[in-house]
This record gives C-alpha cells, sequence and structure tokens, in this order.
C-alpha cells in the first residue's frame, strides 16, 4: 500500500522559496540538511519539502509516498523503472522510480530522528510508521 506523505518540489533558490510559501501560510518546521526543508500549516502535518538539488530538478515534482518499508518495497518490485534504487537522505530512506507514463513515483521511510516528539509535526512518522 502506498500513502501519500507530503509533495516535494525541487527549487534553485531555497530560502527565497521558503520566504514565498510563508506567505502562503506555510511555514518551516523542519530543515534536515542545508539544502531541504519541509514546510507545514501552524496546524498540521508537512505538506510540502522543497530541495535544491540538481538530480530532483531533472525528476521535477512529485508526491513523495510511504510503503512501510523501502527495501522490501523495491526486492519485491525489481521490474519497476528503478530511476533510484535504495539510500539514505536528509529524509530517509529513499528510493524513486518511473510510472507506465514517466512520471516519478518517490518512496520514503521517514527518518524519526527528524522530528521533535514536543512538535505536532512529530506526529508524520506515526502517520506513516
Amino acid at each position: 500500500m502506498m500513502k501519500l506523505l507530503f509533495e516535494l518540489r525541487p527549487v534553485e533558490h531555497l530560502e527565497a522559496t521558503v520566504d514565498y510559501y510563508r506567505g502562503l501560510g506555510l511555514d518551516p518546521f523542519a530543515w534536515p540538511d542545508d539544502d531541504t526543508a519541509l514546510l507545514a500549516p501552524s496546524d498540521g502535518l508537512p505538506t510540502i519539502a522543497l530541495v535544491c538539488d540538481p538530480a530532483e530538478a531533472a525528476l521535477g515534482p512529485g508526491g513523495v509516498y510511504d510503503v512501510r518499508d523501502v527495501d522490501t518495497f523495491f526486492e519485491d518490485h525489481r521490474y519497476l523503472d528503478w530511476l533510484i534504487a535504495p539510500v539514505r537522505t536528509a529524509l530517509g530512506r529513499y528510493a524513486v522510480f518511473a510510472d507506465r507514463t514517466g512520471t516519478c513515483i518517490r518512496l520514503l521511510d521517514p527518518d524519526p530522528h527528524l522530528w521533535n516528539s514536543a512538535d505536532p509535526a512529530s506526529q508524520l512518522y506515526a502517520v506513516a510508521g
């Protein structure tokens, strides 16, 4: 089963894009690294991950899905058109395949260390797990 976690948007200028989304009511609650920001409404879970990464820019924007275990999904679905085999990223264990139309499907095992247990956003891992 695949469950949508959030939308990933590659950007060229992270800080400027974060400022833009602040004006739309989304605030950063996690900066997993210098090139990644997770944004959420003040009362909810993340809706967008902004990344400044040329490889992600080449793949384009798209959803990021929880499949419970990226490595097991990869092993069970070797026949898919894998663009990125499972790797560790700032957000967690990550892989990407292309569907039949060429659209990138991103998979993620969220890193539980990103979420502060005192923060409502910490529920992301509980919801995804």
